[in-house]
């Protein structure tokens, strides 16, 4: 009777994960050994699963940026950002916190994205961009 308890329990557990979990930690090993294109992959299945997994959003979105493809990197960060500010947390990422996240994007992801595209598309940055550009290299999580 005790294992079957202790199995029913499990299988409880085990089947309240978050929808969509599976593909983003997937999503997550590649993304730390560095195969960003392939990330991205499981990232988009993880919002597939879950329309409001906002940590595959941010995640795919910093793949995006790491492969210079800021267009792509913008409107993941946004997407995430919009997630997050409704307060919606999914998973935790390495080093960040669920209360750091907002800031992280809005601070850090998403100008830094914005900077590049300018400079992708041949647009001269400003000294306060420059300026700003120094700064959020400093910030930047990259990991």
């Amino acid at each position: 009777m005790k294992y079957i308890l202790l199995i029913f329990i499990t299988t409880i557990f085990i089947g309240c994960g978050t929808k969509g979990s599976e593909s983003y930690d997937a999503g997550v090993k590649l993304f730390q050994e560095m195969k960003y294109r392939e990330s991205i992959a499981d990232f988009q299945k993880a919002i597939n699963e879950n329309p409001e997994f906002g940590e595959a959003f941010m995640n795919k979105g910093r793949a995006f940026t790491l492969l210079q493809q800021y267009d792509s990197s913008i409107s993941n960060y946004q997407a995430a950002l919009g997630i997050f500010k409704q307060g919606k947390f999914n998973a935790g990422v390495n080093n960040l916190p669920d209360n750091k996240k907002v800031a992280q994007i809005q601070e850090v992801w998403l100008p830094y994205a914005q900077l590049q595209q300018k400079i992708q598309q041949g647009i001269p940055l400003t000294d306060i961009e420059i300026q700003k550009q120094a700064e959020i290299i400093k910030r930047l999580d990259l990991k």
